[in-house]
C-alpha cells in the first residue's frame, strides 16, 4: 500500500516537472518576442528620425531652388521692364506709354469724329496663381480697349506674372517660345485651377526643369 503511494507521488512530481518545463520554454520564448520586439521599435525609431531628416533636408533645397529661380526671375523681369519702358510702342488708338508703377496705360484715343481724346487710367492686373480664369478675362478686356497688338500680348502679361505663376511661365516660354496669347491663356487657366497638393508638386518638378533649361539658355546667349 505503502509502495503505490510512492509510486503515485512520484509520478506525480515527475509531471509537475514536466509542466514547469514546458512553462519555462513558454516564458522564454515570450522574452525573446519581447526582446525582437523592442529591438524592432527602435529600428523603426531609427528610420523614423532618418526620414524626418530626409524631409528637412529636402524642404531646405526646396525653399533654395525657389528662392533663387525668384531672384533670376525677377533680374530678368527687371531688364525687361527697362527695355519695355526705353522702347514703349505706339498702338492705333494713341500712345501706349507705362506709368510710375510701370503699368501700360492709354494717354490718348480718338473719338468717332476722329477727334482726340483722354481717356481713363487702367491698371493692368498682377497675377500671382489665384482666380486664373477672371485674370484673364481682366486682361482680355485690356487688351480689348487699349488695342493691343496680338504679338505683344504675351509679353505684356509677362510682365505682371508674380511668385508661382512668374516660376511657372519660364517652364510655359521654354517649352512654347512662339506661343500666342490664347494658347497662353488657356494653359495658365489649366495649370491654376482646382489643382491638388500632389498636382502643384508634380507640375513644379516640371517649372522648375524648364526655368533651369531656360535660365541655362539666356546665360550661354
Amino acid at each position: 500500500m505503502s509502495e503505490t503511494r510512492s509510486k503515485a507521488q512520484e509520478e506525480h512530481l515527475k509531471k509537475i516537472d514536466r509542466e514547469m518545463g514546458e512553462l519555462s520554454a513558454a516564458y522564454r520564448t515570450v522574452i525573446n518576442k519581447v526582446e525582437s520586439f523592442d529591438l524592432t521599435l527602435k529600428v523603426l525609431g531609427n528610420r523614423q528620425e532618418k526620414i524626418e531628416n530626409i524631409v528637412s533636408d529636402i524642404n531646405q533645397k526646396y525653399e533654395t531652388l525657389v528662392a533663387m529661380m525668384a531672384q533670376i526671375s525677377g533680374n530678368m523681369k527687371e531688364g525687361k521692364d527697362k527695355q519695355a519702358e526705353s522702347s514703349a510702342p505706339q498702338t492705333r488708338s494713341g500712345n501706349f506709354g507705362s506709368n510710375r508703377m510701370g503699368t501700360p496705360q492709354i494717354n490718348q484715343a480718338k473719338d468717332d469724329n476722329g477727334n482726340h481724346t483722354k481717356m481713363p487710367k487702367f491698371d493692368f492686373p498682377y497675377f500671382n496663381g489665384e482666380g486664373p480664369r477672371e485674370w484673364v478675362r481682366k486682361v482680355r478686356k485690356y487688351f480689348q480697349l487699349h488695342q493691343v497688338a496680338e504679338g505683344m500680348k504675351v509679353d505684356i502679361a509677362e510682365m505682371y506674372l508674380k511668385g508661382k505663376a512668374d516660376i511657372w511661365f519660364h517652364g510655359f516660354a521654354a517649352s512654347h517660345p512662339d506661343a500666342e496669347w490664347n494658347v497662353f491663356a488657356e494653359e495658365i487657366c489649366r495649370r491654376f485651377s482646382d489643382t491638388t497638393g500632389e498636382e502643384v508638386v508634380e507640375t513644379f518638378s516640371k517649372d522648375s526643369l524648364g526655368v533651369l533649361l531656360n535660365t541655362r539658355r539666356n546665360l550661354r546667349n
